[in-house]
């Protein structure tokens, strides 16, 4: 199902923002310093760019998961340039000691799989939400709508109404084969 682009905005605001925040959070548990804002900002950009692109019809889990993972990497490395450049350069984004380690990427794994279960699910509920709401206002929108139409003509057989008979023994017999035919 493919949507208008209030719904699409609204869709891609609220993806952005679950993956930025629970990914913000796990990064600054897991580093132990905290995101300057203009890592959130960029990372937020980020996320909201692809998101739009994403976000024209529904999507499963597996292309949710798929987008969660590159997004939480992304973030990661996002994340981890601001904070190197905001705290006097603790690390860079290539350093796998300064915050790169393997409990860092777990962590953003772990994130993404949560967000990508979660945002399914919304997803999932909007847009039966949706079909719901179409069905049960499709009638009452016909009913309301009166569209016009144009009468069908009515259709006549091409040849004779009934057929000869072949032979004179069957002169008094009638074929009452087919549906019966409108009045003229």
């Amino acid at each position: 199902m493919t949507e208008r682009t209030p719904l699409r905005a609204v869709r891609t605001g609220v993806s952005a923002s679950v993956c930025v925040a629970v990914s913000a959070c796990g990064h600054t548990l897991s580093s132990g310093h905290e995101v300057p804002f203009g890592g959130l900002l960029a990372g937020a950009l980020l996320i909201l760019a692809s998101a739009w692109a994403l976000t024209g019809r529904e999507r499963g889990l597996g292309t949710i998961t798929g987008w969660m993972l590159w997004g939480q990497l992304a973030l990661h490395t996002v994340f981890t340039a601001a904070s190197a450049a905001g705290h006097g350069g603790h690390g860079t984004a290539l350093d796998p000691g300064a915050s790169a380690g393997a409990d860092m990427l777990a962590a953003h794994a772990v994130a993404a799989a949560v967000c990508a279960w979660w945002l399914r699910r919304g997803e999932a509920a909007v847009f039966d939400h949706l079909r719901l709401a179409a069905a049960a206002l499709l009638p009452l929108v016909l009913a309301v709508v009166r569209l016009p139409c144009q009468p069908l003509p009515p259709q006549r057989p091409a040849g004779p109404l009934l057929p000869a008979p072949a032979a004179p023994l069957l002169r008094h017999s009638l074929v009452l084969r087919g549906p019966p035919l409108s009045p003229r």
